[in-house]
């Protein structure tokens, strides 16, 4: 999931926005033209957005020649959201609907549901969604191991009731979505779940002359299960951090929990005709987990500032999906047959997060992230994947609307090198004009045509750009 950052898009996002992500605008990924209308007239707020997208019809050279996809090539996404909101009483309190629909070739959705936040008093507020859909597409048999063609109707749902006093609070919230539930502009996240949450916190008072200004003391249950009333899995987490002078807080975690796996959430389900997706005799799953983490931030002075995460986890699933050319699958039974089925199974994980920045006048800031991801299976003491990620950002502000921006990354995972270079102007929200360049290579990796390794630097595109927007303001 990567954020929506296009002006037009980002102008009254926070009208579209809903506790399910029914709308995500990221959906809309490369619209031939594009129209949207926000606003607020006294208690009413209401927003429409009309979109025409080619890139489910875009296809490449290759793709252009095979005689299944000569219907879709060439043809736009038509995409409608409405969304409409009306504020109750005195107080911080809405009741809302919104509706969506997405048409192309094969791949239809429709979707409507109501929302509403209520401010019971001054330290609770209540809230709620409902949502239904219904789709003409392909979905994913696990009995027949196919995709096919039909009809499917879905509902989803949300609730919170969450309360905010002096030192203590606490939070009741559940979300579920049945197994045909698809929302074709909005982010659909795991289907066929329900997820239930309490969530209670305590803190101190602040004493900002002392040494400890203050402390926090969280603690969490979080449990989910399926709509044929099977446990997926469930979460216990504790944690405590302190706050101390210069700008400086730690925190220490514990988490313990259980996953549990069904082999046709992967693929096929196994019957007396049909191999199932998982290796040998048992359809499913399961791991108890334990995560022990560390998290903390700095900034002694306006020049220095930095933070870091860091975990252990024992437990934690390989889904034996395997990680390209330098990690392949290293399950016992890929070990064996390179084609087996999965065979997900436990290991032992490592993360780890830094961020340093550096600020050494108004005008200039620079910034350093590292993150490590490491898995290592149980059974096997092969490691699953390990990926190194280094980003270097520096921003030089030259006025107050002009900048030059350079962002370098490396992944060591896929061996790719990128360079980004920005020079902006952004007089005000909405007018913008931005000069860029992009880079893309790999450093000893591998090539996509011949799956051989290319040693040194190899280009894989560069990009250089001009992006500018306008945004016309009108009151009613």
């Amino acid at each position: 999931f990567f954020p929506e950052k296009r002006p037009f898009f980002l102008e009254g996002i926070e009208v579209f926005r809903t506790p399910i992500q029914a709308v995500n605008t990221r959906a809309i990924v490369d619209p031939d033209y594009a129209v949207k209308l926000t606003g607020k007239r006294g208690r009413n707020t209401f927003g429409l957005l009309v979109a025409s997208d080619n890139a489910p019809g875009n296809y490449g050279e290759e793709d252009r020649a095979k005689p299944d996809l000569q219907k879709f090539i060439d043809k736009n996404a038509l995409i409608g959201v409405l969304r409409l909101k009306r504020d109750i009483g005195n107080t911080d309190s809405n009741i809302g609907l919104v509706a969506t629909t997405y048409n192309f070739i094969e791949r239809r959705n429709q979707l409507g549901g109501l929302d509403g936040r209520f401010r019971l008093n001054p330290q609770t507020i209540a809230s709620f969604q409902l949502l239904a859909t219904t789709s003409r597409r392909l979905f994913f048999d696990s009995d027949q191991n196919e995709n096919i063609y039909r009809r499917g109707d879905g509902f989803a749902y949300s609730w919170s009731y969450d309360k905010t006093g002096r030192n203590l609070g606490y939070i009741f919230s559940g979300e579920g979505r049945t197994r045909d539930y698809r929302a074709g502009v909005g982010f659909t996240r795991r289907t066929n779940t329900n997820r239930e949450n309490l969530f209670v916190r305590y803190s101190t008072d602040p004493k900002p002359s002392a040494k400890l200004i203050s402390m926090r003391v969280t603690s969490g249950i979080r449990s989910s299960f399926d709509w044929q009333r099977r446990i997926q899995n469930w979460e216990s987490e504790s944690r405590i951090g302190f706050t101390l002078q210069r700008q400086t807080f730690f925190a220490l975690g514990y988490e313990g929990g259980y996953d549990r796996l069904f082999e046709e959430e992967f693929g096929p389900k196994r019957t007396a005709t049909q191999q199932g997706a998982f290796f040998g005799p048992d359809s499913e799953r399961s791991t108890y987990r334990q995560t022990f983490y560390i998290d903390g931030e700095t900034a002694p002075t306006k020049k220095y500032s930095a933070s870091m995460f860091a975990a252990y986890s024992r437990g934690d699933f390989d889904f034996d999906f395997g990680a390209g050319r330098r990690f392949p699958r290293v399950s016992p039974a890929a070990l064996l047959d390179t084609d087996a089925p999965l065979d997900p199974g436990p290991g032992d994980s490592v993360n780890i997060n830094i961020d340093f920045d550096y600020q050494p006048t108004d005008a200039l800031r620079a910034s350093f992230e590292y993150t490590k991801s490491r898995l290592t299976r149980n059974d096997t003491r092969r490691v699953a994947f390990e990926d190194n990620v280094f980003s270097l950002r520096t921003t030089y502000q030259f006025t107050r609307f002009t900048f030059a921006r350079v962002r370098l990354d490396y992944t060591t995972l896929s061996s790719r090198v990128r360079g980004q270079f920005l020079l902006g102007w952004t007089p005000n929200p909405g007018t913008s004009f931005y000069v860029g360049y992009n880079d893309d290579l790999n450093r000893n990796g591998y090539s996509p045509f011949t799956d051989q390794l290319e040693p040194g630097f190899r280009r894989n595109g560069r990009t250089f750009f001009i992006k500018m927007s306008y945004l016309i303001r009108r009151s009613l």
